[in-house]
């Protein structure tokens, strides 16, 4: 006997359900049947509920957020809002702040470069426009100074949002966009119904799955967290 049949509950810091050797059983069966968040902290307040107008919906995090055709337009969506580093198993939020920094580090100094140089070009400070102009550069190159000194990395923020399509089921989906582009996003449902799972970015590599409760007032995002 070699337990096949057997449900077996793992409780552990988590599992990756994109883990290439815990995908199917010799036999072909799913090895993964469902993973479930027992910590909270994957938890998302979907309680305000909103109905789309003219294919968009005002996301929580004050995107506009746009549905793909495909999407039903008179459904009611629920949406909530959750930052990533909320999600991040220990570690993970250190490593990606250094590669955000990274990159706003060369936009910053491209930024600075260009103020810069408009500086040294001497704006005609004879004329009302060309006053102006000098104060604008002036205030701009202190914004940039106080950014690179005072900048707090709070993450990325998504918003999410569930519907029950025309059979009843839960969908879910979270902008892992940050621009309310959804059609670039995956769709998706509780994992124990269709098996399926996101990746937040390329950046964390982090994938997730999802779990719908409360009438879709409260969806759960399970993330590998060790």
């Amino acid at each position: 006997y070699d337990g096949r049949g057997v449900i077996v509950a793992v409780f552990d810091t988590g599992v990756d359900p994109g883990s290439a050797g815990l995908q199917v059983c010799p036999d072909g069966r799913r090895k993964i049947v469902d993973v479930i968040d027992c910590t909270g902290a994957g938890d998302v307040d979907t309680s305000h509920a909103a109905v789309a107008k003219d294919g968009q919906l005002k996301g929580l995090t004050g995107r506009t957020l746009t549905l793909p055709p495909s999407w039903p337009a008179g459904s009611k969506y629920q949406l909530g809002i959750k930052a990533a580093f909320e999600l991040y198993p220990p570690g993970l939020s250190t490593r990606v702040k250094k590669e955000r920094r990274k990159a706003l580090d060369a936009a910053q100094r491209d930024a600075v470069e260009a103020v810069a140089k408009s500086l040294a070009s001497k704006a005609d400070e004879s004329t009302a426009a060309g006053k102006r102009w000098a104060e604008e550069l002036a205030q701009r190159k202190t914004v940039l100074d106080k950014l690179d000194k005072d900048f707090d990395d709070v993450g990325p923020i998504y918003d999410v949002l569930a519907y029950a399509d025309e059979a009843g089921a839960w969908r879910v989906c979270v902008d892992t966009s940050e621009v309310g582009d959804l059609a670039a996003c995956t769709l998706l449902a509780p994992y124990h119904l269709e098996h399926q799972y996101g990746t937040l970015d390329s950046t964390s590599m982090l994938n997730y799955a999802v779990d719908v409760l409360d009438d879709g007032r409260r969806v759960i995002l399970t993330v590998d967290s060790g």
